[in-house]
C-alpha cells in the first residue's frame, strides 16, 4: 500500500508515522503509539499495511515523491540549460528549502540518516535504486555530450561516480553534527575540481 491512495485517518497516520519514527527510530517505533495518536484501529492498519515495515517504506516513499513534486515546481527550464555542477547545486538548494518548509519531514530524513548501516536503511536504499537513477543518468549524460568532464573518463564511469556520491552522502558527514547544505555545497565543487573540464 501507498500514501498515494486516499484513506479514512491517511494525514493523521502520516504525521504521527512521522513523529514516532523521527523519535524513536524505526526498530524501537510502536505501531500501537502511532495508531492511539493518529485514533486509527488496527484492523483499518492493517487493512492497508502489513506491518512496521511497510508503514516505513511507504512513508519514505511519500517524502520521496513530495521532495519530487517540489522540485519539478521550483526549477525553471532556464536553470537545466546550466552547466550540471550549476544544476546540482540549484537542485540542492530548492531540495533544502523543502526540509526548511517541512520541518517534520526534516526530522524524519535526518534520523534515517543516521539509521545508516540497519537493515531498513539498506533496504531503503536498494528499495528505491537510489544507486541508478535514470533521471541523474541522463542530466550527467547531456552534459557529457556538451563536454563538460575531463576527456579520457568514459560516460558510463562518470555517471556511476557521481550518482553513488549523491546516494551515499549521508556516508560523508554527520547529520546529527554537521551542517549538511554547507557540506553538500563542498561535494558538488568536490566533483567540479575533480572530474569538471574546467578548461
Amino acid at each position: 500500500m501507498s500514501f498515494s491512495n486516499d484513506f479514512e485517518h491517511r494525514e493523521a497516520l502520516l504525521e504521527q508515522a512521522l513523529r514516532e519514527f523521527e523519535s524513536a527510530g524505526y526498530e524501537a517505533a510502536s505501531i500501537n503509539s502511532i495508531l492511539s495518536l493518529a485514533k486509527m484501529s488496527k484492523g483499518q492498519f492493517y487493512y492497508h499495511f502489513q506491518n512496521k515495515e511497510e508503514l516505513y517504506l511507504a512513508l519514505l516513499e511519500h517524502v520521496i515523491a513530495l521532495k519530487t513534486s517540489f522540485l519539478a515546481s521550483e526549477m525553471s527550464q532556464i536553470d537545466y540549460e546550466r552547466d550540471l555542477f550549476s544544476i546540482f547545486h540549484t537542485q540542492a538548494k530548492h531540495g533544502f528549502n523543502f526540509l526548511k518548509k517541512h520541518p517534520e519531514i526534516n526530522a524524519f530524513i535526518n534520523r534515517f540518516l543516521r539509521d545508516k548501516g540497519s537493515a531498513i536503511y539498506s533496504k531503503a536504499m536498494s528499495r528505491f535504486n537510489f544507486d541508478n537513477d535514470a533521471a541523474m543518468y541522463a542530466l550527467i549524460e547531456a552534459a557529457y555530450q556538451r563536454g563538460e568532464f575531463k576527456s579520457g573518463m568514459p560516460l558510463p564511469f562518470i555517471q556511476k561516480t557521481v550518482t553513488h556520491l549523491f546516494s551515499h552522502y549521508a556516508d560523508l558527514i554527520d547529520p546529527a553534527n554537521e551542517d549538511m547544505e554547507k557540506n553538500l555545497g563542498y561535494l558538488i565543487e568536490f566533483m567540479r575540481s575533480g572530474l569538471g573540464n574546467l578548461g
